[in-house]
């Protein structure tokens, strides 16, 4: 909790600092702005009587080319809004941000205006604010220059009213900041030895001396206790007033929620926050920036700080004075907080912490009658409690009920997107699941909510690749990066694109297009740097495409490496691909032993993981380290577990996998023709779907099968089964050698050779031969386990 000695920061006498604040920068934008005024005024005065008096154009002193056009007036205008809402900038970047826009005149106008008022003091300040008032509108006033409703007419009035409130004092010290401020650009003239007391200039001077203890400062003196006060903080509201900190915050809010990467990076933000507090310490909103910004790095204690810094000022600072309607914002500013609270913890993990803070908050919102903050409350609820348990199921449809009936666009397409993430899970069938998206699709379409049409079409392409359509995945992948999320013109890069671009990135690799897969990994990297809150979802891709590489090369050291590397972002992971890569080594015990476990904690938990990781598990690690050492017998135990698990769960890809498995298992038992029967009914599946190594498996099993069901047949149906195994096997060799699975290559032209030898092609065999025994001498088969693989 924030003390109360920080609360509030007061200024000179005691007083409150004021929300606007004149700064030598927000005098130029006042001097170009008055300028600009009175070079339109003189144009349109031009164009009114020009019919009439053909030679008034060269008599009034308005050039052709000096004439303000509506492109350059819309310029003009679009650069002076964005001024208005950025910090303050010194004057040499503001110069050279209106030199390609203003015309000559206007510049040397403006020019004179800054000058004269470095050299002819406060009195000129003071003149120039009289003249700003006659740019509003009188209530006799038709046609007014600049209408006191717009953007610009309500800035000129805020800065009117800032001025007359200035003490004389206060406005010394502002014309000793500008003279700063200008010498920065135009280098001051030789000071005298003393300042001159006999006009108003040197009167300043000498007030500003008598505060310091009546000692004369010279310049140079002045000059080094302003920039003390800079450094101190004490200046700082010279760079962000009240407003110009709004703008800045909701700014660079809606940019870390919408496109991280357009927002500032975490430290340069932190420094900018903490430059706003000290020139504004009331400002709670900058707490809760602060707060967003220790989320993207995972910096909890500061994260925490933040938050409760954000709703204790928040509370203290609320200017309602009625006490009962102050009584009421605490209440909502301590639910909320709660809520926040309980994301916070979520966020990092904390389980048990994050229901006690929801918990507090629905508790709160019940006292109250507020149903708002009840739906996100229930929306967070189902999403911390076990998600693939039937209470959470119950606790989605209610949301999704209420939100309706409540209006809640948001919180309805969240909790819909949930319960068809919670169906996919359970055994509910694919066509009831897209159709929950379907009317997610259809609110965000309503209410143009381009982050969660992001989100559901990275959900579809999910939940194809779960049912094993890799296709329609990949084109569900492509939705999400090609549509127009624009807001303000900056396009939406949150996770769902973070995701759809490593899917693409994986659906290259499994087909060996390793050098494309990298690239759209590198493309990742720079939409989503190393310290966004979003970088991990590439880092775990890039070490799967480099394990998966790795295995298919024998490189176990870099295989290894990678399976330490995902063991930081998914221990589960890491220890099924380390049950691989021992298994794939010849180190069958630790294989074993490692894969047991990891099946019966998944099996206590299946909730926490998807329902394709359980059959990764016992089929292509389990079932395949049995079919390797020749326990067959134990291997069909798994495929049919795995076989029925997919089945319940409609994960087609998968029944297509073990499927191929329990063929080559009955192809082992020497029963070929019942083994091609159940690749006859799945081959069109997996070489749809499959990736290249899938593909390139099923084909070299098929080419077994098919050769040893013909041991039987007539000489002539035995010489077409050769011919189409050898046809088979070329592809299936061009597919093992395009994912760098030499090993596998090796073994294919083995077999390929074989089926010359008894088809009598002597030189094709020989060749064969030949290509064997080279890859054989840069990759030796080093142990029995690998012979057998599938």
């Amino acid at each position: 909790m924030a003390s109360s000695s920080d609360l509030f920061s007061f200024g000179l006498m005691g007083r409150k600092q004021m929300k606007e604040q004149v700064t030598p920068h927000k005098i130029s934008l006042l001097a170009l702005i008055y300028q600009y005024c009175e070079l339109k005024k003189k144009q349109t005065i031009v164009d009114e009587i020009e019919d009439v008096d053909k030679d008034f154009m060269t008599n009034s002193g308005l050039k052709e080319n000096e004439r303000l056009t509506e492109e350059l007036k819309s310029d003009f205008i679009t650069v002076i809004l964005e001024l208005l809402q950025s910090a303050d900038l010194p004057l040499e970047d503001l110069i050279e941000k209106l030199k390609p826009l203003i015309r000559y005149t206007l510049y040397e106008d403006f020019n004179t205006r800054l000058k004269d008022f470095y050299e002819n003091g406060v009195l000129s300040l003071m003149d120039f604010f009289q003249e700003l008032s006659k740019l509003l509108p009188e209530p006799s006033t038709f046609e007014p220059i600049i209408s006191s409703s717009s953007v610009l007419g309500l800035f000129l009035r805020r800065m009117i009213l800032a001025f007359d409130k200035l003490s004389f004092t206060q406005v010394t010290m502002l014309h000793s900041h500008y003279k700063l401020y200008y010498e920065e650009v135009h280098a001051p003239p030789p000071p005298p030895l003393m300042e001159e007391s006999g006009t108003f200039g040197g009167s300043l001077i000498d007030s500003i001396n008598s505060q310091s203890g009546g000692d004369r400062l010279t310049r140079s003196g002045l000059v080094k206790n302003i920039e003390n006060e800079l450094k101190s903080g004490e200046g700082e509201s010279a760079f962000y007033s009240y407003k110009q900190a709004e703008y800045f915050i909701s700014k660079q809010g809606f940019l870390l929620q919408h496109n991280e990467n357009e927002a500032m990076s975490p430290g340069d933000l932190q420094q900018k926050i903490t430059k706003m507090l000290q020139a504004n310490p009331d400002l709670a909103e900058a707490h809760f920036l602060s707060y967003l910004n220790n989320l993207r790095i995972k910096e909890y204690c500061t994260a925490i700080y933040n938050l409760y810094h954000y709703f204790d000022r928040s509370t203290t600072l609320s200017t309602d004075t009625n006490a009962v309607n102050k009584t009421r914002e605490d209440e909502v500013f301590r639910r909320y907080g709660a809520l926040n609270l309980a994301a916070l913890h979520f966020r990092f993990g904390h389980r048990e912490e994050s229901l006690a803070a929801l918990h507090e908050a629905i508790r709160m919102a019940q006292e109250t009658n507020d149903n708002v903050c009840l739906q996100h409350a229930l929306s967070w609820l189902h999403r911390i409690e076990d998600s693939g348990s039937n209470r959470a199921a119950n606790l989605m449809a209610r949301s999704v009920d209420r939100s309706v009936d409540l209006r809640l666009p948001n919180i309805t397409s969240l909790g819909i997107q949930a319960l068809a993430k919670h169906d996919a899970f359970a055994t509910v069938k694919p066509a009831s699941v897209f159709e929950y998206l379907l009317k997610s699709d259809i609110l965000n379409c309503k209410h143009s909510q381009s982050h969660f049409m992001c989100v559901s079409y990275a959900q579809k392409s999910a939940l194809w690749n779960l049912y094993g359509k890799r296709e329609s995945a990949s084109m569900a992948g492509q939705l999400v990066l090609n549509l127009d999320t624009s807001e303000a013109g900056i396009y939406h890069d949150g996770e769902a694109v973070c995701i759809a671009l490593c899917n693409m990135a994986k659906l290259f690799a499994d087909n060996g297009e390793y050098p494309a897969a990298l690239e759209i990994v590198n493309q990742a990297k720079q939409r989503f740097p190393s310290m966004s809150q979003h970088s991990y979802i590439w880092m775990i891709c890039e070490q799967e495409i480099v394990f998966d590489r790795a295995l298919l090369n024998r490189r176990w050291s870099a295989a290894e490496q990678a399976v330490t590397c995902i063991r930081a972002f998914d221990a589960e992971e890491a220890n099924l691909r380390r049950g691989i890569v021992d298994k794939e080594m010849g180190k069958v015990t630790e294989a074993l032993t490692g894969l047991n476990k990891l099946l019966e904690k998944i099996k206590q938990e299946s909730a926490q993981r998807t329902p394709d990781f359980r059959c990764r598990l016992l089929l292509l690690t389990l079932a395949e380290l049995y079919i390797q050492t020749d326990n067959t017998t134990s291997a069909i135990s798994h495929v049919l577990e795995c076989l029925n698990w997919a089945k319940d769960h409609h994960l087609q890809f998968m029944v297509a996998m073990a499927t191929f498995h329990l063929a080559y298992v009955q192809f082992h038992m020497q029963l070929p023709e019942l083994a091609l029967s159940l690749l006859d009914q799945q081959m069109i599946t997996v070489l749809s779907h499959g990736s290249g190594y899938d593909r390139a498996r099923s084909l070299y099993c098929y080419a077994k099968c098919k050769v040893a069901a013909s041991l039987k047949s007539p000489e002539s149906d035995r010489k077409e089964a050769l011919l189409l195994a050898v046809s088979r096997m070329n592809t299936v060799i061009e597919l093992f050698k395009k994912i760098e699975a030499y090993q596998r290559e090796k073994d294919a032209i083995y077999y390929q050779a074989r089926l010359y030898n008894e088809l009598g092609y002597i030189s094709e065999m020989n060749k064969c031969a030949y290509l064997f025994k080279q890859l054989d001498q840069q990759y030796p088969t080093l142990n029995r386990v690998a012979v057998n693989v599938l």
